[in-house]
């Protein structure tokens, strides 16, 4: 779904957007969707200011929304962030064959980890009234989802959390026991010199997969060289910079871990540059077990996450809690940890003697 489709009418005019009244107006999105829709609280002067700015603008409901008379419909919007990563792929499997179950339809977005696109996206999806939400976050934009979560919009996070809102379940995986696995195992073939490629620390992912490499060569007692930590975003380009720069310095790693696929094919590009072999010239771990990480050869070490469980369970969750606001019922938000696991194959072996 492109956030500029629902701004296009079938004449070809543009359809003014809740996203233009609140920018006319002065208030926010959130304001606006409470005011028009009359669910929620917003103070007279903003009503006034709104209501003011619709009638300027010409603003009308369109589409579903309007035929509905602003009740939920049963679509849920699913955001990832790469459409192209099959980690997200899987999840969003699992995610489509528990909503087929439960009778929803589901729009599928990808932000690419941008928090404008993020922005966008929910906005169409407050104006199209969907049902819930399931996200892999950008790790910004916390005023969005809390707004979202004040109008009475279901929400469940899956992978990420958006730290400082409290109020949305969430399912994720230890990332932090998959990270020190994976280490721990290296440290324990005799690798004292691990570069670790992991993505931004305002990401939970990125952030807990870094503690547990720091955790592994904390407990084994081995000081980490700064200049072996490379945090960069989530995408293959920032990958292939960071492992350009761990595979240029003057001692490099005798072992890389990489904390996601994209990263790791990222890194297996720069390795097969430079001329060297896996595992006989630097052993090689990545998070995900993605498809085809095992039709290399050689065969890749993976943390393996429960995927389509992440998108199953999050769509079982989220289901409760749409039930829950239909029915006015106050539940807690509950967060979901799933357990991953060390697949051993054969990318690592003892470093070579230097």
């Amino acid at each position: 779904m492109s956030p500029k489709q629902s701004s296009t009418g079938i004449n070809g005019k543009r359809w003014v957007t809740i996203k233009d009244v609140a920018m006319k107006a002065g208030v926010s999105v959130g304001t606006v969707s409470r005011v028009l829709s009359g669910n929620g609280y917003a103070s007279e002067e903003s009503r006034r200011q709104v209501l003011r700015a619709a009638k300027e603008l010409g603003y009308r409901p369109h589409g579903l929304a309007r035929s509905l008379k602003l009740q939920r419909t049963d679509t849920i919007g699913l955001l990832i962030t790469d459409i192209m990563n099959p980690f997200y792929s899987i999840l969003a499997a699992g995610v489509l064959e528990c909503a087929r179950k439960l009778g929803y339809h589901v729009i599928v977005s990808a932000t690419d980890e941008e928090p404008e696109l993020e922005r966008e996206y929910l906005e169409v999806l407050m104006e199209e009234r969907a049902a819930g939400i399931i996200a892999i976050p950008t790790g910004k934009n916390v005023n969005y989802w809390k707004e979202v979560v004040d109008l009475g919009t279901g929400v469940v996070l899956v992978d990420r959390e958006v730290q400082g809102v409290q109020e949305l379940d969430v399912i994720l995986v230890d990332n932090e026991k998959g990270a020190y696995d994976a280490v721990s195992y290296l440290i324990g073939l005799g690798h004292r010199r691990i570069g670790i490629i992991t993505g931004p620390l305002e990401t939970n992912t990125g952030a807990g997969r870094l503690q547990g490499y720091r955790l592994a060569h904390r407990n084994a007692g081995i000081t980490v060289d700064e200049q072996l930590v490379e945090v960069v975003s989530f995408k293959q380009k920032s990958g292939i910079d960071a492992a350009q720069r761990l595979l240029s310095l003057p001692d490099p790693p005798t072992a890389i871990f990489a904390a996601n696929n994209a990263l790791g094919e990222a890194t297996l590009t720069v390795i097969r540059e430079k001329g060297l072999t896996i595992p006989n010239d630097i052993s090689f771990v990545m998070f995900d077990d993605v498809p085809w990480a095992c039709q290399t050869s050689p065969s890749l070490t993976v943390v393996n996450q429960p995927t389509r469980d992440l998108g199953y369970i999050g769509m079982e969750v989220l289901d409760r809690r749409m039930k829950a606001l239909e029915e006015g019922n106050q539940i807690a938000a509950q967060k979901i940890i799933l357990m991953p696991n060390l697949i051993i194959r054969e990318s690592c072996t003892e470093p070579k003697t230097r």
